[in-house]
């Protein structure tokens, strides 16, 4: 049920004694507070009779410790002041709608139960044949079954009345409890203004903290078109957002708004653990090791380097004539190939899904590259493997099976990174169906 003015029909949800409780104890804080800072200030200005070394070396370190603790206790005081009488009127609030509600769904459902029957009483009237002139028994029935569906209608009437005024009484209530948090949360604000604020520090953090989420969101699309795509590009991007998202983390947990397990998966998350499977490669452990803690360095920057040799081979048609023999129309002709074939990928696709994650995002796209490679003539591979650059070992990667090490650990990353990039966005679609939260003070009033 809801009333005109919208509001649900249930009791306010709150530990009035409990708030009233630690309204008194901050309350007694404060007083403790201001009554300690006396004792300081006058044991600081050498107005007590005390004597000894240890006195005199408590008036050398207070200083002005009695200010700042009096001033913490005249903010203490109000705060407890408005919370332990927020929680009183709470508590009376709390109590006339626990009433107020019970006869309310009494109310509603005894309305229910009228208007059925009056429905039922009105149908029966209606549906009752016209009586004949001579025939007054049946027009003194019909009369009877019209005044029934007359009283009957009159009776929902009043049980509507009945559930009005309920519902009146507890939007009287409901304001009562809405003044006393307004009134408690504009006593607490005043009794901090101007002394809790935010630095420019604590403002960048609650920028940081959407850009944090837009890039979770974007580092889910990513996945996604790594896993469908594929592709050195999209493994660079996905690599930038990820360095990006740690230092937020970092900063964030610096300002006391993330934990050491953020920053662990963020750390996680840019990390190639793929590569630790040359750990298991004779000859290859120092380059697994390498590979691994230079990893988000080397996704960003090899997927350019390669797109710069690529463009490179695409415009050296010169190169190609100079050391390969070839004519201007058959070195311009191989030029163009790397220009178009080579530039397209072809690794794209559903049924390289399964290659991508045993291999890498840019899996697919290096056993393409190799394979457009080795349909070059003999010819043609000579005069272009001494131009390739970076671009060799994406053929030499391309052109051989992933080792069953490297296999196994690119499966497990895939898992774990997926499985958790998954869990995060279900969490945050969860908490976007939840009610709206409250502010922190409403959420402390509430306890």
């Amino acid at each position: 049920m809801e009333t005109k003015n919208g509001h649900n029909v249930a009791v306010i949800v709150g530990n009035a004694a409990g708030i009233q409780d630690r309204g008194r104890e901050i309350e007694d804080l404060g007083d403790q507070m201001e009554g300690a800072s006396d004792v300081l200030r006058e044991i600081g200005e050498g107005a007590t009779e005390e004597k000894g070394r240890s006195i005199e070396r408590i008036q050398k370190e207070v200083g002005d410790v009695h200010e700042e603790l009096k001033l913490a206790g005249e903010r203490y005081k109000p705060t407890g002041t408005a919370m332990k009488n927020y929680g009183r009127i709470l508590d009376s609030v709390q109590i006339a709608m626990r009433r107020i509600v019970t006869e309310a769904e009494t109310a509603k459902q005894e309305l229910d139960t009228k208007r059925s029957a009056a429905v039922s009483a009105a149908e029966t009237a209606d549906s009752a044949p016209e009586p004949a002139p001579d025939d007054t028994a049946a027009a003194t029935a019909n009369t009877e079954l019209d005044d029934a569906a007359t009283a009957a209608d009159t009776a929902a009437g009043d049980a509507q009345d009945a559930l009005d005024e309920q519902l009146r009484l507890f939007d009287v209530e409901w304001d009562t409890w809405d003044a006393a948090y307004d009134d408690a949360l504009s006593a607490i604000n005043d009794a901090t203004e101007g002394n809790v604020t935010d630095d420019w520090t604590d403002n960048l953090a609650g920028v940081v903290e959407v850009v944090l989420e837009v890039l979770s969101w974007v580092g889910v699309a990513l996945a996604i078109a790594a896993l469908i795509i594929g592709g050195p590009i999209i493994a660079a991007i996905a690599a930038v957002v990820g360095i990006i998202a740690l230092i937020g983390t970092i900063y964030l947990a610096a300002k006391g708004r993330r934990g050491a397990g953020d920053v662990a998966w963020a750390v996680v998350g840019i990390l190639p653990f793929g590569k630790l499977g040359k750990l298991f490669q004779k000859g290859k452990r120092l380059t697994g090791l390498t590979e691994f803690f230079t990893g988000p360095f080397v996704d960003t920057v090899t997927p350019f380097r390669r797109m710069r040799a690529l463009s490179g081979l695409a415009d050296n048609a010169s190169g190609f004539r100079a050391g390969g023999g070839l004519g201007q129309r058959a070195a311009d002709g191989l030029a163009a190939r790397f220009g178009s074939e080579f530039s397209n990928f072809g690794g794209a696709g559903p049924r390289n899904i399964i290659s991508r994650i045993v291999g890498g995002s840019s899996r697919g796209y290096s056993v393409a590259f190799a394979e457009n490679f080795a349909n070059l003539s003999a010819h043609h591979q000579r005069v272009v493997t001494p131009h390739l650059g970076v671009l060799a070992d994406v053929i030499a990667s391309g052109s051989k099976g992933v080792p069953t090490s490297e296999a196994i650990f690119n499966v497990a990353e895939f898992a774990v990174k997926k499985e958790r990039q998954v869990e995060a966005r279900v969490n945050d679609v969860v908490a976007m169906t939840s009610p709206d939260p409250v502010d922190a003070w409403r959420e402390q009033l509430t306890r």
